[in-house]
């Protein structure tokens, strides 16, 4: 296993479960820090559970969300709500949660090296197993064998990069600051995102309780945009984003941990398999960060793998052939979320359908609702084809539209 994370632990942890020796590979050591949105949206909250790791979660004490409020710089606002039947969102900072998900795979039987780096990963094949040239922290390098290789190490992915499956360098250019903060900001119980042409602004708080203190608070530019931040003074810019994208501070913002900097974040991968290797979480593939759905692709695909590899191992077979079927899932069970993601840049990218977008939610929070619920993975994405999703849409026109002057002709 290469990589420590939630994806990477998550898979180690299910196989050590089913009785498999695993040994995980973290050129970090934990606890550490990760530029990450922290969210766990309702899907994700759902996995852990049915994995039989939500309790470890809770323990981290997070804080809980039921929503987003989402903004636009020109000052429409549009509320949205999981609902009962999707569950809440999660929310706490990353190297809580994931120190409890690889203790977790630890008390599970693993074995686990930190402060160590994988240079390369070869596949198997013709009677040899995939092998992995490993930088010890000594600075010496030496070659491990395995019956097979998880990569789980992230957006740029030295396993997937070894493997030559990268499709392509990103053409959606963001890159990300993250920071935890203190002070008093936004009510409680929802996160709040900000769209604007030169910078997304997001707010969610991540700790317990009814008056949070501690938020996540990341501002994503373009590529272009970011590069006098980025050599300069990345708290500013975070912190000046804050106060003129989020007005509702009553105490702070202050900076209290990092920033980190992350992306670009469009990694598409030609495929996730080869003969003995899987490539899992970031790993395996990623587009845009905005709507949160990372930790929730982690650990579902950390799932997936766990049972592809498992069957692979009891049939002693680990070709490309055996490991396909991971990678047909993978495809087929992401496609439409994909899908959503792509259409999500496509209107927020651009001014005047983001405006215009947020304004008609405003007026029919139920649309809003569906999209959340999709985009937090607690309905699949298909659902938005159904009528009861769009309707409240054309029930409620915007002011003076062609669409509401020829619903008062029919009154």
């Amino acid at each position: 296993m290469v990589g420590a994370g939630p994806a990477g632990s998550t898979t180690a942890g299910l196989l050590a479960g089913l009785g498999w020796s695993v040994h995980v590979l973290e050129r970090s050591r934990f606890p550490r820090a990760k530029a990450c949105g922290e969210c766990l949206n309702p899907g994700a909250v759902a996995t852990l559970e049915r994995l039989g790791l939500l309790d470890v979660v809770l323990h981290a004490g997070p804080a809980v969300l039921d929503g987003w409020e989402i903004r636009t710089e020109s000052g429409a606002t549009a509320r949205g709500f999981f609902g009962p039947a999707a569950g809440p969102a999660l929310a706490l900072p990353r190297d809580r949660l994931d120190q409890a998900l690889l203790d977790r795979a630890r008390s599970r039987g693993i074995v686990v090296e930190e402060g160590v780096r994988v240079e390369s990963v070869r596949p198997g094949g013709r009677g040899l197993l995939p092998s992995a040239d490993v930088r010890e922290e000594s600075g010496g390098l030496r070659t491990r064998r395995a019956r097979v290789i998880v990569g789980a190490d992230g957006l740029r992915s030295r396993v997937a990069r070894s493997l030559g499956v990268v499709r392509r360098s990103p053409r959606l250019r963001k890159l990300s600051f993250t920071a935890r903060v203190r002070g008093r900001g936004p009510a409680a119980g929802k996160g709040v995102l900000v769209l604007g042409d030169a910078r997304t602004v997001g707010l969610a708080p991540v700790e317990a309780g009814p008056r949070p203190s501690l938020w996540n608070a990341t501002v994503v530019v373009r590529a272009p945009a970011a590069g006098g931040p980025r050599t300069g003074d990345p708290a500013s810019l975070v912190r000046s984003a804050l106060l003129d994208a989020i007005p509702d501070w009553t105490r702070g913002p202050d900076i209290v941990d990092g920033p980190w900097a992350s992306g670009p974040f469009d990694w598409p991968m030609r495929r996730v398999t080869a003969p003995g290797v899987l490539l899992v979480g970031d790993a395996a593939g990623y587009f845009d960060p905005l709507t949160g759905q990372g930790i929730y692709r982690a650990l579902t695909t950390a799932e997936w793998a766990a049972e592809a590899i498992d069957g692979a191992l009891r049939q002693n077979r680990v070709s490309s052939v055996d490991m396909r079927p991971y990678g047909s899932r993978l495809r087929r069970e992401l496609r439409w979320s994909r899908a959503v993601q792509w259409a999500v840049e496509g209107v927020v990218s651009r001014a005047p359908l983001r405006d215009a977008a947020i304004g008609r939610l405003a007026r029919a929070p139920a649309a809003l609702d569906a999209l959340l619920r999709v985009t937090g993975d607690a309905r699949p994405a298909w659902t938005l084809l159904h009528p009861r999703s769009w309707l409240p849409l054309l029930r409620r026109p915007l002011p003076g539209t062609t669409m509401e002057i020829a619903i008062a002709d029919r009154r």
